[in-house]
């Protein structure tokens, strides 16, 4: 008996080991939320295949938290948050430069109304 009792105590503590491991808190939480980020953002429009991407790993990491594999869980999300991260600088670039393509446009209109004989800084020659 005295030998059984440490082989059963590391037996039990080595079953306990083995187990599976609890998931880190929130996971995917932080994923999700930058792809709403990037969606909001205009990814759709200005980076689509950025933000397919990161749809596309934040719907593995889902399929991977549900086999409980979290190492490949959280893998996944990063690369999802690093793909919506990317589509939200695409969206917001994408933006800028239709503001400044905006703006050049009634910069030359302005030129155009005022003349070629308009001098561009406002003082008479």
């Amino acid at each position: 008996m005295k030998i059984h009792a440490p082989f059963v105590c590391s037996l039990a503590l080595l079953a306990a080991a083995c187990g599976p491991t609890r998931p880190p808190p929130d996971l995917l939480g932080t994923a999700e939320q930058r792809l709403a980020d990037a969606r909001s953002a205009g990814a759709a429009t200005f980076a689509p295949l950025e933000l397919r991407f990161a749809e596309e790993r934040l719907d593995q990491a889902r399929a991977a938290m549900q086999k409980r594999d979290y190492t490949a869980t959280t893998n996944l999300a990063d690369e999802s948050e690093a793909n919506s991260a990317l589509a939200g600088i695409k969206a917001r670039l994408g933006k800028l430069r239709e503001s400044v393509d905006a703006l050049r446009k009634d910069n030359n209109e302005i030129r155009r109304v005022l003349g070629p004989d308009a001098d561009a800084g406002g003082e008479a020659r």
